[in-house]
This record gives C-alpha cells, structure tokens and sequence, in this order.
C-alpha cells in the first residue's frame, strides 16, 4: 500500500523502536491471506457494521508460529530474550473497500512483543501510524508501509493506529507475544 508521510528508511525506523523482519523464506503468505479474506461462520451471523473482518490464526493448526518467531530471532533481540516469550493470541484481518470503517484508532496491544505480518496489500492507504517511541507518546507520528511478506515488529505498548484504507484491499496477521 502507499500513502502519504510514509519515508521511513528500515535504519529509521528501527531507531524509533519498529522494525522490519522479511518472512517469505518461512510463511505461505499467499494461502494465509485467502484464510484471511474468507468470514468464519460465527462472523457471518454478526452484524460487522462495515469493520475489517478477523480470523483465529490460532485455529489454523499450520500456521508457522514458530517459524516465524525463528526467522525473527535476530530482529527479536532488541526487545528481549527470543527464548522468554510465548504466543498469547494469533488472528488474521483483512480491509477492502466494501467496509465503511477501515481504521483502528489509537491502541496499544496487550503484548509484550508484536509481529504484524503483511499477507497481502493491493491498496493505498491503510498503512501502520505509529506514535513517538515505546516508551514516550508524542504528537511524533511516522506512518510505516505495509510489504507483503514481511512483518513489523513492536513493542505491544508503542501506541499506533492503522490508517483509513482509500483504495483497494489488504489482509495481514497479527501475533501477540508476551514473556514467560
């Protein structure tokens, strides 16, 4: 996806405690993002009311959690010991431009450690806004382009939205890790 304020290099990035993991090599991103665009049964009874949809990574028996937190080993060492952290939850989201609302507003997720991986992105907009740094919350915002393939990796308090969707669709997976 592209949009506007997204200049961040991977070094820049980095410096502002988000970084950049390429997980081709270890994750069928291209099966996963049609798990992604499918509504499970349970969210087909419910009124969406035009939000991106959501799906529990943690029911897909191949999903490669361990793959991917061994791909990202190295990138994972900034945060913390790789050893010490254990999946807590897993889910898949996927924006198109039939959804009347394609934003999450400010958060901070309930992980220690965030891997967001781009499943696929045909759009513009819908990129990952971040907010000053992990530890300090400022007017500061850095927007950062989703890759397919790849995954942004976070402190789960560094406070952040996704940008409205303007064009097109993308699908991504979400893993939240906390510390043993």
């Amino acid at each position: 996806c592209s949009g506007a304020g997204v200049l961040y290099s991977d070094a820049e990035l980095a410096s502002r405690g988000v970084r950049r993991v390429d997980l081709r090599s270890v994750l069928d991103y291209r099966r996963f993002a049609e798990v992604a665009r499918v509504v499970s049964p349970l969210l087909a009874a419910q009124d969406d009311m035009g939000q991106p949809h959501s799906n529990d990574l943690l029911e897909e028996v191949d999903f490669p959690f361990e793959s991917i937190l061994a791909c990202a080993h190295d990138t994972l060492k900034h945060y913390c010991d790789p050893s010490d952290l254990e999946l807590y939850d897993a889910f898949s989201l996927h924006y198109d431009e039939r959804q009347q609302n394609t934003t999450f507003n400010q958060h901070r997720d309930p992980s220690f450690v965030t891997i967001n991986i781009c499943l696929h992105a045909d759009c513009e907009g819908s990129n990952v806004e971040f907010f000053g740094t992990p530890d300090a919350s400022t007017n500061d915002r850095f927007a950062v382009e989703m890759r397919v393939g790849h995954a942004l990796v976070h402190y789960g308090r560094h406070l952040h939205q996704t940008t409205p969707l303007l064009r097109g669709s993308r699908s991504q997976a979400v893993t939240y890790w906390t510390r043993k």
